[in-house]
């Protein structure tokens, strides 16, 4: 049975022999950090190196091909210098979203807020949009790409939810409650399962319209329900 901080401890060990000084920041995010793994889910792991460079990169590989289940391991890796300069939009959930176990994300990062969050949701809502288009009209297994869609839908509510509460919900459990109108039939979806493919397309393509109009999540009532009813086809 796989025990995922005896296997984090014997890892973080291995990459401090490795590398000394030169690792600044590690740590754990993605399904395992917000308790939601199963037996299938990656290891998400954020590392952050004083510098990049290509023997560093085969170093850390050959570091994590020691470990058991070492398949399973994925996640962001860059130098000090490359992540202040990163898109803050992007901080503003990897920092919420690491849990530390060699130094801290903060004191590498500027901090960022509720303007950071609404241009996460922006852009995470635009890219769903695109995606969501493009697999109705190109694939041929459109139904195969939703559980994704969805999973990105959670990382938009993440943000969208802090710029119009103030609170960073960690997981799918506590971000529902938080929700209200299209939000919540959204996350309800993502925990649900998605429905029939063209209602699910339906569903992401008026909240992804609704997102990018007001990424804070300011919308009034009456428009929230105009889209929900609108994806039963009640509104024009």
């Amino acid at each position: 049975m796989f025990e995922l901080e005896s296997w984090l401890e014997e890892l973080k060990g291995k990459l401090q022999t490795a590398f000394g000084d030169r690792l600044l920041f590690w740590g754990l995010q993605g399904s395992f950090q917000r308790g939601e793994a199963t037996d299938q889910s990656d290891i998400d792991l954020v590392t952050v190196l004083e510098a990049v460079t290509t023997a560093e990169l085969r170093t850390y590989r050959a570091v994590v091909e020691t470990m058991p289940a070492s398949k399973r391991a994925c996640g962001f890796l860059c130098g000090r210098e490359e992540l202040a300069c990163w898109p803050r939009y992007d901080l503003f959930q990897l920092v919420r979203d690491t849990r530390p176990l060699i130094g801290s994300l903060e004191l590498l990062v500027p901090p960022t807020g509720r303007e950071e969050a609404a241009q996460a949701a922006a852009v995470g809502a635009g890219n769903l949009y695109h995606a969501v288009c493009h697999s109705a009209l190109y694939s041929h297994e459109p139904e195969a790409a939703l559980p994704g869609f969805y999973k990105s839908a959670f990382f938009i509510l993440q943000a969208r939810t802090f710029c119009r509460t103030g609170i960073y919900a960690g997981s799918r459990n506590a971000l529902l409650p938080l929700l209200e109108g299209l939000d919540r039939a959204v996350m309800e979806t993502a925990l649900q399962g998605p429905p029939l493919p063209e209602g699910a397309v339906q569903q992401l393509l008026d909240w992804c319209s609704e997102v990018l109009r007001r990424p804070d999540g300011t919308a009034d009532q009456a428009e929230q329900r105009c889209l929900e009813s609108r994806t039963r086809g009640n509104c024009p």
